[in-house]
């Protein structure tokens, strides 16, 4: 195979402000589908979506609604656990390294 393209993504938009962090998410993911390698640089607020210091908790407006709980009972998953699901599919080829 030729060699892949590499897409850099660059950010400073912080987790829960706006919708910036779900765009870098399903951008990542959909270039890892194409082939592309990808780095991505975290910058100012950017280095808190993969901040492991986030906890998961319940949102009370939707406590008694399980269809819209996204993993198992819990109502919000966090930045972190998206970046982390990112980086497993990044671990192999196509390459993704996510920089803080």
């Amino acid at each position: 195979m030729a060699d892949r393209k590499t897409l850099h993504i660059t950010f400073t938009a912080g987790p829960y402000g706006n919708e910036t962090p779900i765009s870098i998410f399903r951008l990542v993911d959909a270039a890892l589908d194409k082939g592309y390698h990808v780095n991505v640089l975290g910058y100012e607020d950017g280095v808190l979506l993969s901040s492991k210091a986030q906890v998961q908790h319940d949102d009370p407006i939707w406590k008694t609604m399980p269809e819209h709980h996204t993993d198992a009972g819990k109502a919000h998953n966090t930045t972190a656990e998206f970046v982390a699901r990112l980086l497993d599919k990044g671990k192999g080829e196509p390459k993704l390294n996510w920089y803080v």
